[in-house]
């Protein structure tokens, strides 16, 4: 491909462009991919609608430590709201608890909608794909609540 916009450009910053032009013109997917580590905030949520669809929903906290200018280590929490649908909502439904360590894997959505205030919302969630339960929640007897995770 190179060579073939070489052949063609008066120099060479005119082929680059134009090989660029070409590799550019090549790419047919595009890639929205969401991979998250982190607990759960709360137990999941179940909606169902009238034609018999789920979502199951929860918060899911990621955190970041940094050091800052004076050394301090700093721990950022960032909440996501991520969402599952059909069979993957009921085995969240049967599996996931609040304190769980999941790794969820999906897409990020954003979407907006106008509140009974007449106010337009916009909302950022995780469509969720799959997930895998890396640590169940401890019990209060101290041990694990699920000795072996699922993931689809």
């Amino acid at each position: 491909m190179f060579r073939q916009a070489l052949s063609r450009a008066s120099t060479p910053a005119k082929a680059v462009a134009a090989a660029t032009k070409m590799q550019t013109r090549n790419i047919s997917c595009y890639m929205n991919k969401a991979i998250l580590l982190g607990n759960v905030g709360a137990d999941p949520q179940e909606h169902t609608f009238a034609n018999g669809a789920k979502i199951a929903s929860f918060s899911l906290a990621t955190s970041r430590r940094y050091k800052d200018g004076t050394g301090n280590i700093i721990e950022q929490t960032s909440w996501h709201k991520v969402k599952f649908t059909g069979e993957q909502a009921d085995k969240i439904m049967r599996l996931v608890k609040k304190s769980a360590l999941v790794q969820v894997d999906g897409s990020i959505r954003y979407d907006s909608f106008t509140n009974k205030e007449g106010v337009e919302v916009h909302t950022t969630t995780i469509q969720g794909e799959t997930i895998r339960i890396i640590a169940f929640p401890k019990r209060e007897d101290g041990e694990s609540a699920k000795e072996n995770s699922e993931e689809d």
